[in-house]
């Protein structure tokens, strides 16, 4: 039963420490977005629910996401 216990909070931990890295690379890729789109402000356009800028965030999150794993193999 203790080893049960122990596997479920080791498993919390990750899932934990995993959304605090996704929110943190979420935020990031934001910022890059923007950094490089000039005037073009995401995080509104986001709010104001604009389909292609989505599809850019997405795409830019699956692109920063193969580079990671291809420097981590």
């Amino acid at each position: 039963m203790r080893v049960i216990l122990t596997n479920y909070v080791l498993v919390l931990g990750w899932i934990l420490a995993i959304s605090a890295i996704m929110s943190g690379g979420i935020a990031i890729v934001g910022w890059l977005l923007h950094f490089f789109s000039g005037e073009l402000n995401v995080w509104k356009e986001l709010r104001k629910q604009n389909l292609a800028i989505g599809v850019i965030l997405g795409g830019t999150m699956i692109a920063i996401g193969i580079m990671v794993g291809l420097l981590c193999k």
